[in-house]
């Protein structure tokens, strides 16, 4: 394989076989890109890279698995995506524990709030996997990441006032779940 005359589709089928030259090649001819694009999501360069090399990482590991229906561009945007969600879901979004000094001078019922915090972030990510991914994306970023409707807006490049339906859809869709995990988990 020698210049960049290759389709994507081409280049996916030799990394499929084990041509590492294919691999690297898309991997040289998606890399900048698809940092650009995970940079948006997680506001954070070394997160972004980490990111994208995760994403060619399972590539090349689970090459001989993959199959790919559509443009392969479309896969690795939307794999770059699901990556990035899932690094945004796995920060911690809670305050630091205290340290040593004050942990010794809390009573139990602080390990009791704990698990009971830990128990409940689970089943709060459990029911934000229910949600469709656009709305998914808009609530972390808006939830989590802290970031304003109308900077989702511009960055989605919607308007605000379906950036605020769909954060609206969101919560009545979690509360819902969050309810229903609770009254089964009292019976």
């Amino acid at each position: 394989m020698s210049n960049a005359c290759y389709t994507d589709g081409e280049l996916f089928d030799a990394l499929k076989k084990g041509d590492y030259i294919g691999y690297n090649k898309l991997f040289e001819r998606y890399y900048v890109r698809l940092c650009r694009y995970v940079y948006t999501l997680l506001e954070n360069t070394e997160d972004a890279e980490d990111v994208v090399q995760e994403l060619f990482l399972r590539l090349w590991k689970n090459r001989k698995q993959i199959e790919i229906r559509e443009n392969v561009e479309g896969y690795l945007f939307r794999m770059a995506k699901h990556l990035a969600l899932n690094e945004l879901r796995s920060k911690p979004h809670f305050q630091e524990l205290p340290g040593e000094t004050e942990q010794a001078a809390l009573s139990c019922s602080y390990e009791d709030t704990r698990v009971e915090t830990e128990e409940f972030r689970r089943v709060l990510f459990g029911c934000m996997d229910l949600l469709p991914e656009r709305a998914k994306e808009v609530f972390l970023l808006h939830r989590m990441k802290g970031l304003k409707q109308q900077e989702i807006a511009e960055r989605q490049d919607i308007s605000v006032k379906t950036i605020k339906n769909q954060i609206w859809a969101s919560l009545q869709r979690l509360r819902k779940c969050l309810e229903q995990k609770e009254a089964w988990r009292f019976h």
